[in-house]
């Protein structure tokens, strides 16, 4: 049906195009933290968007770990942010001196900080999909990494394959909380769809760098934050 995965995943992006809405975009080979994810759709927000300065910053996986630990209210010491991220003061200093050049956050007093109210993080859902023609297996581990910063994670694979699975290895996807999704020539088919996994912004770097990737890939800045 497929020659090769390039092939399924380029079917497979087309297909799911058509039910895009205004607000949702697909984007393939989406760099992650830990390597690249072949399809993410993302469903976007813009009434939140950082500027390309505040992106480029949270990118940076370090700085997304750092802001994790950071609240607009509750003040965070500069020994408690040591103690949690386990970055030396000399590293931490660094990162937290770019935060606060991008309004990010402020030092309300010396060594105390919390998130700038004027920054506002943006509101964006992903859905990940891992495309094989074979190897199901791999396809789950992948798209429970990908988890990390995604609401739903799919595994796509060619239609028969997909439907065998469905009658005889469903547990597999079950037990790894992971969607399947069959593909055929002209057609795509949710076949296992998955609970919703609720992402939390606090403590999730993969989550906030893919964010801030998402905008530096697509240029969607805000023009005053």
């Amino acid at each position: 049906m497929f020659s090769n995965e390039l092939c399924l995943q380029e079917k497979f992006i087309e297909l799911i195009k058509n039910q895009l809405k205004e607000n949702e975009k697909v984007l393939s080979e989406f760099n992650a933290r830990f390597g690249n994810v072949d399809i993410v759709q993302v469903i976007v927000d813009d009434s939140h968007l950082m500027n390309y300065e505040q992106a480029k910053v949270l990118s940076n996986y370090q700085c997304a770990r750092v802001i994790g630990y950071l609240h607009k209210k509750a003040v965070r010491t500069f020994e408690y942010l040591v103690k949690r991220t386990d970055y030396n003061e000399k590293a931490l200093s660094n990162l937290l001196s770019k935060l606060m050049k991008t309004n990010i956050i402020i030092e309300v007093s010396p060594k105390r900080y919390v998130i700038s109210n004027e920054f506002q993080f943006p509101i964006l859902q992903f859905i990940s999909f891992e495309a094989k023609l074979i190897n199901w297996k791999k396809a789950i581990l992948q798209a429970t990494l990908n988890k990390k910063f995604s609401t739903y994670s799919y595994v796509v694979l060619p239609m028969e394959l997909a439907k065998r699975l469905l009658d005889t290895k469903i547990s597999y996807f079950q037990n790894q909380n992971v969607g399947l999704i069959g593909v055929s020539i002209d057609n795509m088919e949710y076949l296992y769809r998955p609970k919703k996994d609720r992402i939390r912004l606090t403590i999730n770097p993969s989550f906030i760098s893919s964010v801030a990737k998402y905008q530096l890939e697509t240029s969607t800045f805000s023009i005053t934050g």
